[in-house]
């Protein structure tokens, strides 16, 4: 996996794949309480500030801005392989070496509703990674009082998908990994405000997923049978391998509708199906139609014969 570190982050490194940006819906609008007013955004980001924007995969990946555009709440970044993109705030994360640019005349602000009080029960919580503040009821999931007087490190929900989520599906063991499955249990955003296209596959406001990230159902990503939902393969913790690209022969619920653990099964693969999946695969990596049915796709089948999961079809001679 190829991945860079930077600071406390990890970072990895673009894919050439690009998205379009239809909405500038921001997250903080659409994580909104009943009762609670839609404030505008702050614009907490600069030209030539180095960030870490979110991608279609759902994961962070290094760039630098170099135009803001606060009437779309997005900013143009260059990454670190030269593609540039128009990515939404709702994004883009900031270092804990630039946590200054929320604070305003002196006093942190929330990064959620941007107000600057701290009082029980919903005081101010610093995140000990990129060191944005949270109050304890604006942040999804709600954060527990036993954490203000708790010595232990605290990780916003953006950092905690930032350390655990990777290419292949998400870490399953260790201390992180236990908080992102219980990130997981709440959405950062109001599902029912999402507008859908007729086949639910893609939504104006670009939030998919537990991270609220932008992404390509076409790609790495598995739909909820029960919600529609679609969640990228980095953010899932129930793969025991990577996905291939466009593989929907899968029945999965995540852990939002199962108040738990997802579940995953996989559905019963033809030939036929094989053969459509791995050609799609072919054509999404070498970026051409046709393929020799020796020489490449049944090479491509025999290599990836493990990560097809065929179960009963591996039996036909």
């Amino acid at each position: 996996r190829d991945s860079t570190a930077v600071g406390n982050s990890l970072v990895h490194k673009r894919s050439p794949l690009r998205r379009s940006h239809k909405s500038s819906t921001s997250l903080a609008k659409l994580s909104l309480h009943d009762g609670q007013k839609a404030k505008k955004p702050l614009c907490k980001f600069e030209e030539g500030q180095d960030v870490l924007a979110r991608w279609s995969d759902g994961l962070f990946y290094l760039g630098t801005i170099k135009k803001i555009n606060k009437l779309k709440q997005n900013c143009f970044i260059i990454f670190e392989d030269s593609s540039k993109s128009w990515v939404l705030w709702k994004d883009i994360q900031t270092g804990k070496n630039l946590h200054e640019v929320v604070i305003v005349c002196g006093e942190m602000v929330c990064t959620i509703c941007q107000e600057e009080y701290s009082e029980a029960p919903n005081e101010m919580v610093i995140c000990d990674k990129c060191g944005q503040g949270y109050h304890q009821l604006c942040h999804t999931p709600n954060i527990d009082s036993s954490v203000i007087d708790s010595d232990d490190k605290w990780l916003c929900r953006q950092c905690v998908f930032a350390t655990t989520t990777k290419r292949g599906g998400a870490l399953k063991k260790g201390p992180n990994a236990k908080a992102l499955q219980v990130m997981k249990q709440t959405l950062p955003y109001n599902a029912t405000d999402l507008e859908w296209d007729a086949g639910h596959k893609t939504n104006v406001q670009q939030c998919y997923c537990y991270c609220g990230g932008p992404g390509d159902w076409y790609l790495k990503m598995l739909q909820c049978c029960k919600c529609k939902q679609w969640f990228h393969e980095a953010c899932v913790q129930c793969l025991q391998k990577p996905m291939l690209f466009g593989d929907r022969f899968y029945t999965f619920i995540c852990s939002v509708c199962s108040s738990g653990p997802e579940y995953l099964k996989r559905l019963p693969l033809r030939w036929v199906d094989i053969a459509h999946l791995c050609l799609y695969n072919l054509s999404v990596i070498h970026k051409k139609k046709y393929f020799d049915s020796e020489l490449e796709l049944m090479a491509y089948i025999n290599e990836n014969w493990d990560r097809l999961h065929p179960g009963e079809v591996s039996r036909i001679p």
